[in-house]
């Protein structure tokens, strides 16, 4: 059965607060500290504590250091990841993170992600936050992760450059494409290393996933909210409407998965098309699996379009009243159908335009499709001004030459 941990973001997220979660669930502080110890870096220590916010008891993580006002640049973080004794995928993982806050800080400040300066997301707090985080997800042995819509906070508040907006520019830019919302608390509930992270690690944000909930833990957050200033993750085994039902053997051998799925289906004529660029972003946001167009002719001949929405039964209600605020139509058609997946996973590989994802899926214990990720290929090639087949021929080739030599 597959482990999922899905996050709760009700107060944001933080890594700290991620770190917390972790411990709070049953991560062991000892082993964290050790997978940690191999950053091979002094000036630090960790601190664990039990406290309680608006009643509720979670674990505080603090990261004390003795560093003082040190300004790092991308290279200087990589370069301490690499040099590490961490696992290679560990590695990749971080890297990402970094990467992905250097390029949403890079495009706020008018810069390139290799001139720009780490502030507070370049200080050893961070570094141990995301790297903590990475291994503590590892050492449970969780493959999927999931999350809530994330709470953001209003206002203003102070860094390096300043008063500044909330959420910061910086962590908006990461967030986009995820579904947030705001009630009102003026504080940062969402710092950049807690976006990056989430961000990099989850695999869709919305409502808990369908699973059996074994281990549950709360991270808490510095501040005392008129909420509760914690972040809940919940640890458990895939359920079925998840996709990890038993296996199906074909030819008597196999590991392609089933799942029962809806299809949800609408015909429409009468809407600007325009709109299904939005239409497109707010329903995968929310849960769809796959979102696509047919062209149909209905009655009078009318030309029109079928929308058709692949997703589990879990996210219809919530997919569905998108479709009616979003579109023209009145009426939903459903119907379930059987999914049959091959197993699959995201892996991070570094390359020339710096670290990408690439979905690696497999039959029989065999690599048979490699598909680079669209939006990091899109996002190097607008940083490189590559046309996007080159980056993504490229990242291919080279996911070719990592991955299939180890199979």
């Amino acid at each position: 059965m597959m482990k999922i941990a899905h996050f709760q973001c009700s107060a944001g997220i933080s890594g700290d607060m991620m770190l917390g979660a972790l411990v709070d669930a049953g991560l062991d502080f000892a082993r964290l500290e050790q997978e940690i110890n191999k950053l091979n870096i002094s000036g630090y220590r960790l601190e664990h504590h039990r406290v309680v916010k608006n009643g509720i008891s979670g674990t505080k993580v603090d990261v004390i250091i003795n560093e003082k006002h040190v300004h790092r640049h991308l290279r200087d973080i990589k370069e301490i990841i690499e040099n590490s004794n961490l696992a290679s995928l560990v590695k990749e993982k971080c890297s990402i993170v970094f990467g992905k806050i250097a390029e949403a800080e890079a495009k706020v400040h008018n810069s390139t992600k290799e001139e720009i300066h780490f502030h507070e997301v370049g200080s050893l707090d961070a570094i141990i936050d995301v790297v903590g985080s990475v291994v503590g997800l590892d050492l449970l042995g969780v493959e999927k992760v999931t999350a809530s819509k994330i709470h953001v906070g209003t206002g203003y508040t102070k860094c390096a450059h300043g008063t500044i907006l909330l959420p910061a520019p910086a962590t908006l830019e990461l967030l986009q494409g995820v579904p947030v919302y705001c009630q009102g608390i003026e504080k940062e509930l969402v710092t950049p290393t807690g976006a990056a992270l989430i961000t990099t690690l989850a695999e869709s944000f919305g409502e808990m996933p369908s699973m059996s909930v074994t281990d549950i833990g709360y991270g808490a957050g510095t501040r005392d909210l008129d909420i509760p200033n914690l972040l809940r993750i919940s640890l458990g085994e895939a359920a079925e409407d998840t996709g990890s039902f038993p296996d199906v053997r074909f030819g008597g051998q196999g590991d392609i998965h089933q799942a029962e799925a809806m299809m949800l289906e609408v015909n429409i004529d009468d809407l600007n098309p325009e709109f299904y660029d939005y239409l497109f972003s707010r329903l995968l946001a929310e849960g769809a699996h796959d979102v696509f167009l047919q062209p149909i002719q209905m009655k009078k001949n009318r030309p029109a379009v079928k929308l058709s929405i692949l997703t589990y039964a879990s996210q219809m209600e919530r997919i569905m009243e998108t479709v009616f605020q979003e579109t023209s139509t009145i009426g939903v058609r459903a119907y379930p159908v059987t999914k049959y997946m091959l197993p699959y996973e995201i892996k991070a590989l570094a390359t020339k335009y710096g670290d990408v994802r690439v979905k690696v899926a497999s039959l029989n214990n065999t690599i048979t499709t490699i598909a680079p990720e669209y939006e990091d290929c899109r996002s190097k090639a607008e940083s490189y001004g590559e046309p996007i087949k080159n980056v993504y021929e490229h990242v291919k080739s080279e996911a070719k030459k990592a991955f299939k030599k180890d199979e």
